[in-house]
């Protein structure tokens, strides 16, 4: 005889509305994480390619000498090194998205600080502002790591991507926003607000204030950041990420001062910094694929290198000769930035030894780096012209070069933790 009761579901069955509901909150959280990731990275450098197009400004309308004109520009490369080589032990004390939330809420208030026309405000809003884009610089690889760990590539194109059109357009808009806000100070402040967007949109998806990653590696033993840096592929990594910064920050920091020193107008010249930042978005996509075979990486590191030599030849030579040329040739060779970033990205066996690559490599590579912007001031500042620094950066970008093809030999890579 059949039984006319209704037969109870299992337990563990579940209706089709709560089945769906994960995978819509995991695609969510992916989609929310994605653009997260882009903002942040958007907000990256604007805060110090603004500052150096209203350097000149600021020093007009606060009246600071040459000590601190010298220390704005390099400010940012020291909180990397000192505040980036806490990431690591922040990642894992406190979760590595809560990390980036932190990092957020202090690049917000550093700019926000900046409106204050003091030069203290000046240098403690940038000083707040940097310790939070230093935690951002060394979680964001292991963020992509962790969340799209078959994506490396794309999503440290898409990012860099988008740090280079941030840069770009706050070098080239700085000066007619801070003549639109009355004053270079506050044209400084209203970065905070693409800021504010990228920390709403973190907080807002699902696990920022409470991190997956930090689940799921709660079994996997810590890996120390000096352990994995002191290999020689973790070595050859830090020392072209400290000759890429140094660059890359002598660029953003001096480039319109060099120009206005030649005659050019200040509008002018921040447009040239923000064309040379802009470049990196086209050389970006056509670099990442590079990234792929050890040869192809070493023809990367190549075009970057010798770019960025022809660059600065072009500026020692004839500056307003053709300076859109020298500024598209300086753009190309500070690609170099984002393949480094893939090389970090792509390395690692977790997301946490990915935090530890990177942290070292960003942190030591940031404190030599720091010493570029402020002694290229300085070098400046004694000899009274830029012969003497452009040369000085002119055999760096040398050395970086050889140092790009000795970290894609293969003893090196026979080092590199996969």
């Amino acid at each position: 005889m059949l039984s006319t009761r209704r037969p109870r579901l299992p337990s563990h069955s579940h209706s089709p509305t709560t089945a769906v509901r994960p995978v819509v909150s995991r695609s969510r959280a992916a989609w929310l994480t994605a653009a997260g990731i882009v903002l942040i990275a958007f907000n990256l450098r604007q805060a110090i390619s603004s500052s150096s197009a209203l350097l000149e400004q600021l020093r007009d309308q606060l009246g600071f000498g040459p000590l601190v004109t010298s220390l704005v520009p390099t400010l940012p490369t020291l909180c990397f090194a000192a505040v980036g080589a806490t990431g690591a032990v922040l990642a894992r004390r406190m979760g590595t998205e809560p990390a980036v939330l932190l990092a957020l809420a202090a690049l917000c208030a550093g700019l926000a600080v900046r409106a204050v026309p003091q030069t203290w405000a000046l240098l403690a809003g940038t000083l707040l502002g940097s310790a939070g884009l230093a935690l951002c610089n060394v979680l964001l690889p292991a963020v992509v790591k962790a969340h799209f760990p078959g994506r490396v590539a794309l999503l440290t194109g898409v990012y860099t991507t988008a740090m280079a059109l941030g840069s770009a357009l706050a070098a080239a808009v700085a000066v007619p926003v801070a003549d639109l806000a009355g004053q270079p100070s506050l044209g400084l402040a209203a970065w905070t607000l693409p800021a504010l967007s990228a920390l709403t949109v973190w907080a807002l998806r699902p696990g920022s204030w409470r991190s997956s990653a930090r689940r799921a590696d709660s079994g996997v033993a810590p890996v120390s950041a000096l352990a994995v840096g002191r290999t020689r592929f973790g070595l050859l990594v830090t020392a072209f990420f400290a000759l890429q910064s140094l660059s890359s920050y002598a660029v953003m920091g001096w480039l319109p001062t060099v120009l206005t020193d030649h005659g050019m107008s200040p509008d002018r010249a921040g447009a040239m910094l923000g064309l040379a930042l802009l470049v990196g978005v086209p050389s970006t996509f056509a670099l990442m694929p590079l990234t792929r075979t050890a040869p192809r990486l070493r023809l990367a590191f190549c075009v970057v290198g010798v770019s960025l030599m022809a660059g600065y030849l072009g500026l020692l030579g004839a500056p307003l000769a053709l300076p859109v040329l020298w500024a598209v040739l300086t753009g190309l060779g500070l690609g170099a930035f984002p393949l480094v970033l893939a090389v970090i990205g792509g390395s690692g066996r977790s997301p946490q030894e990915t935090a530890a690559l990177s942290t070292f490599s960003q942190s030591t590579g940031y404190l030599l780096a720091s010493a570029g912007p402020f002694g290229i001031g300085l070098v400046r500042s004694v000899t009274g012209a830029w012969t003497v620094p452009l040369v000085v950066l002119l055999v760096l970008a040398a050395l970086q070069l050889l140092v790009g093809l000795c970290l894609t030999s293969r003893r090196a890579l026979r080092d590199r933790p996969r």
